[in-house]
């Protein structure tokens, strides 16, 4: 585990205010060794990263672990210095990106197939595309500040909407 990655363990666990000795008694590992991880010092096996996840629950530290299971195709946790962590703002981003992305599924060109599209129609495709990605972010970003603020459990919030993805036959 990079030093970085350590350091992002130890804000979660702290903005938790759960100690390392605590984090201990949940996880199959020492206090030490948590230590440890945190500092850089010894590599984070990658089969107790999801346990770890999980018994810190903090929604930002979901962020770091899912960018660093999904790389490039992942979703990042907003923190600019154009965002504010407050449930309406981020409730108006979520509303003026959500506008946007509808307003390019508009204007993109979808009856052609995708072989005698123009350049154009396909530059468009893609601003269709990050435009969704922007709405997609400020929505799963909302979540996260909507578990932290009501105190929920980002994991069982999810844990819940998969089921209702699979009652409603929208996933496997």
């Amino acid at each position: 585990m990079k030093v970085m990655e350590g350091e992002e363990l130890a804000s979660a666990r702290r903005r938790k205010g759960i100690t390392q000795q605590q984090l201990s008694l949940k996880l199959p590992i020492s206090r030490e060794s948590i230590a440890k991880y945190e500092t850089g010092r010894q590599r984070f096996p990658k089969d107790l990263r999801a346990l770890t996840a999980e018994a810190i629950d903090d929604e930002e530290y979901y962020f770091v672990r899912w960018n660093e299971s999904a790389g490039d195709v992942s979703i990042p946790y907003l923190n600019g210095e154009f965002i504010e962590h407050h449930p309406t703002a981020m409730m108006l981003l979520v509303k003026k990106e959500s506008l946007e992305a509808l307003e390019h599924l508009e204007k993109a060109c979808w009856y052609k197939p995708v072989s005698s599209q123009s350049d154009t129609e396909r530059e468009e495709m893609k601003k269709v595309a990050f435009e969704v990605l922007d709405a997609a972010a400020s929505m799963i970003n909302l979540v996260a500040l909507i578990s932290k603020e009501y105190q929920f459990s980002m994991i069982q919030i999810f844990k819940q909407w998969r089921l209702t993805l699979k009652a409603r036959r929208l996933q496997k």
